[in-house]
């Protein structure tokens, strides 16, 4: 500092003379103004000199204030990473912040639709069809009534499904109405408590159970001189389920044709297969007199035929179902079975069936009973 301060006196007032002995100088001959002048400089150097002093002195304070506390290294290394986390914290805040909004996808055309979407949306889809049931049951010229049948209530459909029973009692046995009675009693209530969920087996079970009544009703005694054909079946989860023993029908009526879908159990058949054979001719086959006398029916103790197809007819809207006696089908051509069948309803198709047989006025009219289960 006095080097310093030297330095300025002897460029403003050329050389001047300090001891380090603090020796006092003659400075009389120096000018008034110079005198002034290095008055001036030497309270602006003490000023300086005292400010210095001031600041040294409160850099030791804080020097010895700061090394009179210990931190413990593991505190300033924590420190340090806490810092270094809230850095990187708002580093990712930021860039998430100026992260811009992903721009709004305009939505795509749909394609004009061309003629193959035009035909699907044209196309109708298959409806669920309700069944109904037409009923024809008449007795015809003969003495009393030997046909039964039952058909399933309509408030049961979807539940249980829809089953019909044709029995035709043998009109030249005895108790042939007591048979068919007792067949389609065993049938019914057998299928309202039945539990089997195929409808095919449930349909073996029940006619079982049928032949089963009839030969305890008839006891060892009777068992053969009294009979009864039976024809089921079972319309479920759309599709038919059926079978038969003896002679009556069932029938399929699609889109104009009539189609039977069982075969009769008579004699007739088993002429035609010897004749086959070489055991006969089928003329005498179809004129033989016992031609249509029947050789599997309910009453005969074992059962010797029956009829089921192996699989079920899967139903169509439209479709009809008919369940006949020989009483109808003997009595009435295919192509009158068919005109009737076209009318637009069950029960319409039903009756025009009678009127068409009543209208023929067969002599020895047999019973004649139908159903019509329409799709």
């Amino acid at each position: 500092m006095l080097q310093w301060m030297t330095a300025a006196l002897s460029h403003s007032f050329g050389p001047v003379l300090l001891t380090a002995t603090n020796e006092e100088v003659d400075l009389t001959d120096l000018p008034e103004d110079a005198l002034n002048a290095m008055g001036d400089t030497v309270n602006t150097t003490t000023n300086i000199t005292e400010s210095f002093q001031g600041t040294t002195d409160t850099a030791d304070k804080v020097l010895r204030l700061t090394s009179s506390i210990s931190v413990p290294l593991w505190v300033l290394i924590l420190l340090g990473v806490v810092v270094l986390l809230l850095a990187a914290a708002a580093v990712v805040v930021l860039v998430r912040s100026r992260r811009k909004e992903p721009k709004p996808v305009a939505p795509e055309e749909e394609p004009p639709e061309g003629p193959e979407e035009e035909q699907l949306l044209q196309t109708e889809l298959p409806k669920v069809f309700s069944p109904q049931v037409g009923k024809l049951h008449a007795q015809g010229s003969r003495e009393g009534q030997q046909d039964c049948f039952s058909a399933t209530p309509e408030e049961l459909y979807p539940n249980l499904g829809l089953l019909a029973v044709v029995a035709d009692g043998m009109g030249g046995l005895e108790s042939g109405d007591e048979v068919s009675q007792t067949a389609v009693t065993a049938i019914v209530e057998g299928f309202y408590a039945s539990q089997t969920p195929d409808p095919a087996q449930e349909l073996l079970q029940l006619l079982s159970s049928a032949n089963g009544a009839v030969n305890r009703m008839l006891g060892l005694e009777r068992i053969g001189q009294c009979g009864s054909t039976v024809v089921v079946g079972l319309l479920k989860n759309e599709r038919f389920y059926f079978l038969s023993v003896g002679d009556s029908r069932i029938y399929l009526y699609r889109d104009g044709v009539l189609m039977q879908l069982n075969r009769e159990h008579i004699y007739r058949r088993e002429l035609e297969l010897w004749a086959v054979n070489g055991e006969g001719t089928l003329t005498e086959a179809r004129t033989h007199p016992r031609a249509s006398g029947l050789t599997s029916f309910l009453g005969m103790g074992q059962l010797r035929y029956l009829d089921q197809p192996d699989a079920p007819v899967e139903a169509r809207p439209g479709d009809r179902f008919v369940l006949m006696s020989d009483g109808v089908y003997n009595a009435l051509p295919q192509d009158e079975l068919c005109r009737a069948l076209e009318l637009d309803t069950a029960q319409a198709a039903a009756d025009a069936l009678g009127q068409a047989v009543e209208g023929k006025s067969w002599p020895g009219q047999d019973n004649y009973t139908a159903l019509i289960i329409q799709c």
